[in-house]
């Protein structure tokens, strides 16, 4: 008898090795929320939502989200900062402003992201800005990272906060005429797979779940349309190449005036892309985060996320 179980005791460290295993890396999903207020009713998502805005034109330019109903408990407020507002503000008044608003702000919370696509001539002053608000709020820190803030670390240098999440989305040139999808290109995207496997920042992933159409006039991008879907096009547009859309006459479409001869780019984040980008990335990064965002919550109903797993 003992003998018996002596030799079905590696069998079953080995069945519960593989659940456990199994249980660690079980996905979950959570979303953006990227409107200027904030009125969902009895949400149970995890969120990462906008709080702040930040710009620069002639003077910082700050847009606070307006909070209309409680969010869920353990919500991440996000901070969007252009690089040009990075660039120009002086860095002891863009922390101090930041801190100021996140006080504004009448709900606890743990963590604060920074969405920030930094570049060579910020980054010190980026960094620095993110060691002082994460001294000054005592809050877990993370950002945003671009495709190609890995494959050349060396050169945009490693963030100084707890981790990381990897826009993937929005790799292409959106103005240029001949890119096939700027939401979603796993063909584009890989081109960027360099560094993951000694890239030090543990990684979210973050994938798109919208649609939009890009308006072109002489081949010159002027416009987009956001939440457009193929059904659109049903009317008035001609198929000229596979997702791009002729005018075949001057009129309002979605409450703006476009021309004959005017090009429409349809761009989708399609659910076979979905799962290609989560694949691939879950084979790259080296010490993941099982925890997938989608931009944005508006769009959470478009699949069954589940399906992706």
């Amino acid at each position: 008898m003992n003998y018996k179980k002596a030799l079905l005791f590696p069998f079953i460290l080995l069945l519960f090795i593989a659940i456990f295993y199994n249980f660690k890396k079980e996905i979950s999903f959570s979303f953006y929320h990227w409107e200027n207020s904030y009125n969902l009713q009895n949400n149970q998502k995890k969120l990462y939502i906008k709080v702040l805005d930040i710009n620069y034109s002639n003077k910082l330019e700050i847009i606070k989200t307006k909070f209309i109903t409680k969010p869920t408990k353990g919500f991440v407020p996000v901070i969007y900062i252009t690089n040009k507002a990075m660039g120009q503000e002086p860095l002891s008044l863009m922390v101090k402003k930041v801190l100021n608003n996140l006080k504004d702000i009448p709900y606890s919370y743990d963590e604060i992201q920074i969405d920030c696509d930094w570049s060579l001539s910020t980054k010190a002053k980026y960094f620095d800005f993110l060691r002082e608000i994460k001294l000054k709020s005592n809050k877990k820190l993370s950002v945003t990272i671009r495709l190609h803030q890995i494959k050349y670390a060396k050169k945009t240098g490693i963030p100084p906060v707890d981790y990381g999440v990897l826009m993937y989305y929005n790799m292409s040139d959106i103005a240029n005429f001949n890119t096939k999808n700027s939401i979603l290109d796993n063909d584009v995207a890989r081109q960027y797979h360099y560094n993951f496997d000694i890239y030090p920042l543990k990684l979210k992933l973050a994938l798109p779940l919208y649609s939009q159409g890009v308006q072109f006039r002489n081949k010159k991008a002027i416009d987009i349309f956001e939440g457009l879907e193929k059904k659109d096009f049903a009317q008035n547009f001609t198929l000229i190449k596979k997702n791009f859309y002729e005018v075949n006459k001057s009129f309002y479409f979605k409450g703006r005036y476009i021309y004959k001869g005017d090009i429409l780019r349809f761009e989708d984040s399609n659910f076979e892309d979905l799962k290609v980008a989560m694949d691939d990335f879950f084979e790259l990064a080296k010490n993941p985060f099982y925890e997938v965002i989608f931009y944005t919550i508006k769009y959470k109903d478009k699949y069954d996320l589940n399906k992706l797993k």
